[in-house]
């Protein structure tokens, strides 16, 4: 028997609390009706942004009409088919279109932020690489709000890039359990990159893998966010993707609130 929640979770943090749309083996409405009693919001996941990839018009009327019904908010996030960083044009420019259409697929919606990633494959030269972050972040910026996108931290230290970001007008989504996995700065990160934060991605980190439940993830490792978590107060997606550990991660987190 799949998890539901019998509890409802709306409006029981200092942060808007949302879940990625794909905690159970079916499409987006399915599984955004089936989580909208019980969150604030829900994080839409959109990989492949190729116009073959994304869901047809009827998707989206129903997205907005569950919104609607249940006081929803939604937040995107960004296809990552295509590197918006890389250093090949081409590439680079295919991605910034995938950006562009579902940033106008999705604006009836209203999201709250469009999470995107900055790649930076291995051997990749940093020189070349941060020149090719900035023109990206310039070219999107004429596209997209820059102050509805949240660039994630992935697994390079972002901070190199933050008076970039900060400079274009860009907010941040801190991925926590990337923090921990990757074994960068936490608390440097944290302070830092916290003021421009306007989306949390928080998931478990145990035996080597990271989007595990948050109970089985090291106590010390994870009172290290708390002080930031606890003054917090934009969106957190508990971002794992099964129901039954996202949900026992949220009671886990109702804890310590």
């Amino acid at each position: 028997m799949e998890s539901t929640p019998t509890t409802s979770y709306k409006n029981r943090f200092p942060f808007s609390l949302s879940v990625p749309s794909w905690l159970y083996p079916a499409g987006y409405e399915e599984n955004v009706a089936r989580v909208a009693p019980f969150v604030d919001g829900v994080e839409l996941l959109f990989f492949e942004g190729r116009p073959e990839c994304l869901p047809e018009a009827k998707t989206f009327r129903a997205l907005a009409s569950l919104q609607q019904a249940h006081g929803l908010s939604y937040n995107i996030h960004m296809p990552i088919d295509e590197n918006l960083a890389s250093v090949d044009r081409a590439e680079q420019v295919r991605s910034l279109d995938a950006h562009k259409r579902l940033f106008d697929l999705t604006a009836p919606l209203v999201p709250v932020t469009h999470t995107v990633h900055l790649e930076r494959p291995s051997g990749t030269d940093p020189g070349a690489w941060t020149e090719a972050a900035h023109r990206s972040l310039e070219a999107l910026a004429g596209a997209m709000d820059p102050a509805r996108v949240t660039v994630e931290t992935l697994d390079y230290d972002l901070l190199p890039l933050a008076d970039t970001l900060e400079s274009l007008g860009y907010r941040i989504c801190l991925d926590l359990g990337h923090l921990i996995h990757f074994g960068l700065p936490v608390e440097e990160t944290i302070r830092r990159l916290g003021p421009l934060c306007r989306m949390v991605h928080l998931h478990g980190v145990a035996s080597g893998k990271d989007h595990r439940a948050l109970p089985l993830m090291d106590p010390s490792l994870f009172h290290r966010l708390l002080p930031f978590l606890s003054s917090y107060t934009h969106t957190l997606s508990m971002e794992i993707f099964k129901a039954a550990p996202c949900f026992e991660s949220i009671d886990f987190l109702a804890t310590h609130f």
